[in-house]
């Protein structure tokens, strides 16, 4: 049964703000991922106020009853280098169109040194605020099982790799509904300005 904050997660949406190991985030947007399996997400990209990005994610995997929702906290990597066992060259040059042409998965692939080994491959459909889109997966886990690499593929062309950490649902709090739609900062030079502008009206309607 889900807990208290585990519900309050669920229910995260654009415009929220939450607390994680000392750092409040921003809810910036919130999206949805199905395939044909039942295999879900739901996701939230999070903004810290030095503009760092990380997505929460809760997922459903019927493949695995025993533990069917997961939480993890992904990032994106700037530039990847993922390279296959005893290869020197960068598979993402051409991972996009192997996705795309729905060759079969590296079995294993390494990022940063790290070891990562195919999980599983899923082909589903991404609701976010641009709309619906097709999307391709590919899963990879290092042996631990604790940390994920997630390759994406988009028809627009776009390849997106991201390394994803288990987290626990209770490390988050301070769970704050639309806390964060007005947070930017009060714009005191447009008040200034403003507040010139009446002031040199009023001079010269008196003197003028």
């Amino acid at each position: 049964m889900p807990t208290a904050v585990q519900t309050q997660l669920e229910h995260l949406q654009a415009g929220d703000r939450l607390a994680y190991r000392g750092v409040r985030w921003n809810v910036k947007d919130a999206s949805t991922y199905a395939d044909a399996n039942g295999y879900q997400t739901a996701e939230w990209l999070l903004r810290s106020p030095d503009n760092q990005e990380h997505y929460l994610l809760r997922e459903v995997d019927p493949a695995n009853p025993e533990t069917i929702v997961h939480w993890y906290l992904a990032e994106e990597i700037s530039n990847p280098q993922l390279f296959a066992p005893d290869s020197v060259e960068n598979t993402v040059n051409y991972l996009w169109q192997n996705m795309q042409q729905l060759q079969p998965p590296n079995p294993e692939l390494r990022l940063f040194g790290g070891a990562y080994y195919l999980e599983s491959q899923t082909e589903g459909n991404y609701q976010g605020q641009a709309g619906t889109s097709n999307r391709i997966t590919w899963d990879y886990w290092d042996r631990s099982h604790q940390q994920n690499l997630a390759i994406e593929a988009w028809p627009s062309g776009d390849l997106h790799v991201y390394l994803s950490k288990v987290v626990n649902p209770e490390d988050f709090s301070a769970i704050e509904k639309g806390a964060g739609k007005n947070s930017r900062a009060f714009p005191w030079d447009q008040l200034i300005a403003a507040s010139l502008i009446l002031m040199i009206g009023i001079y010269l309607l008196i003197f003028g």
